[in-house]
């Protein structure tokens, strides 16, 4: 009988990617499963990640309970946190940590004790392969292929490029072809290109991002497909860029920005590239093609220095570019970071103040996008049933609860849909099959 083997994820599009194929590495000789955390398997590859202080404490709980719930069981962390503080993950009762050049040899370490984590990989590893997954993760309908590895920014509050590495690492255009040809031959529908920073593909090889999407576009262009993008840099949202995303089907009307704020101080503290104006150009560059081409961001509130008129412009932005989503967060800290030894750091009671503020203004910024689409005609790729109706997005990054009476409705496939209303709690619309 075949050992248990249970991955559980946190963090980025890249860590579920790289869980997968983690996965299939060790698949012939365990039986893999994704997210059991009952205390049921044998062994625990934890795919963690160190972005906010709140993604390391769900680590530590999870640590905590799987050792509560089965002393017997090995634990493996790997990932960002295991780089940023392998000591307290190992104190934790993680048995071995792995960083996240070691995840790539996964099977090396299943039997160790201890800690293998090194925190600088990139600066005497001349070439390390991207891990590339041939299957969806935890067999969902849409599979995550990483095209670059690494960040050379230095945002001050930001420690993400430390553990990912300083050294740009991209996927060659040839294999990112063969990887979608090979996913689109196993029939699936959704492929999403991820990286740690999407915008610096190629610059280690003398490609580009934007050569690579006009290829893809052109190969597969008569493909029943979709390609999505992750997350992109203001800047890099050229007329260009737009241009192309917009001239192949293939590719989602929609786009995550990294943005992070919209007063020009706090992006100019944050050492960010880009200010107010070019954000709203970007959006414009891609409204420009398609007025209901969707954005959604990352936005921070309580950066450090913070005050009302950062505030006003920020909420005014949010209103005003009516964005389909905000993933939005609190300043957290990152130990190391510029950032945290700034002066004038917000209270945790006033973070979390400004935090609903924002979301209620969000929320208004989706209703008003949302409300924008009825009536319109949209392409939805189902993922799974909910009783009498069938949940899925479409080419907009829309959720949806298509209605579909007498027709048959299958997982995983492409149906011609209209927007009849809002959703409940307007987090989606309701759309009936054509």
């Amino acid at each position: 009988m075949k050992r248990k083997v249970s991955f559980i994820t946190f963090g980025c599009k890249m860590n579920q990617a790289e869980s997968q194929a983690m996965a299939e590495k060790l698949s012939p000789h365990f039986d893999i499963v994704f997210e059991e955390k009952m205390g049921e398997s044998d062994i625990y590859v934890l795919n963690t990640c160190a972005v906010t202080s709140e993604a390391e404490r769900k680590v530590r709980q999870t640590i905590r309970r799987l050792k509560k719930l089965n002393e017997n069981s090995k634990i493996i962390a790997t990932g960002c946190y295991s780089i940023s503080d392998p000591e307290e993950l190992n104190k934790l009762g993680a048995d071995v940590v792995l960083g996240n050049f070691e995840k790539k040899q996964i099977d090396r370490f299943l039997y160790e004790e201890g800690i293998y984590s090194d925190k600088h990989f990139w600066l005497h590893n001349e070439k390390y392969d991207i891990l590339v997954p041939n299957e969806p993760y935890d067999n969902r309908t849409r599979v995550f292929l990483p095209i670059e590895e690494g960040c050379i920014n230095s945002c001050t509050f930001c420690k993400i490029r430390f553990l990912r590495g300083l050294k740009i690492v991209s996927l060659p255009k040839e294999e990112v072809i063969k990887s979608i040809e090979k996913f689109i031959e196993k029939g699936y529908k959704e492929i999403v290109l991820t990286g740690t920073n999407l915008g610096y593909y190629g610059v280690d090889n003398s490609e580009t991002l934007e050569e690579l999407l006009n290829q893809i576009g052109k190969r597969f262009a008569d493909k029943e497909i979709r390609i999505r993008i992750t997350s992109l840099y203001p800047e890099i949202i050229t007329d260009n860029l737009s241009a192309i995303l917009n001239a192949y089907p293939i590719f989602e009307r929609h786009v995550h920005l990294s943005i992070q704020h919209f007063s020009d101080k706090i992006l100019e503290t944050m050492n960010r590239k880009y200010n107010r104006k070019m954000i709203y150009t970007a959006i414009e560059n891609l409204r420009k093609y398609d007025s209901k081409f969707s954005i959604t961001c990352d936005l921070i509130v309580g950066f450090p220095g913070e005050d009302e008129k950062d505030l006003g412009i920020m909420f005014d932005s949010i209103e005003e570019l009516k964005l389909l989503k905000v993933h939005s967060f609190r300043y957290s800290p990152r130990e190391g970071t510029v950032a945290a030894k700034m002066k004038n750091q917000i209270p945790g009671n006033e973070k979390k103040s400004r935090l609903s503020q924002m979301n209620k203004i969000a929320d208004l910024s989706r209703k008003n996008y949302l409300n924008g689409v009825i009536g319109s005609r949209v392409k939805v790729l189902t993922e799974n049933r909910l009783k009498d109706v069938f949940f899925g997005y479409d080419e907009y990054y829309i959720p949806h609860n298509v209605q579909f009476h007498e027709k048959k409705i299958e997982k995983g496939q492409f149906f011609n849909t209209m927007i009849s209303s809002l959703s409940k709690e307007n987090k989606g619309v309701v759309s009936n099959v054509l």
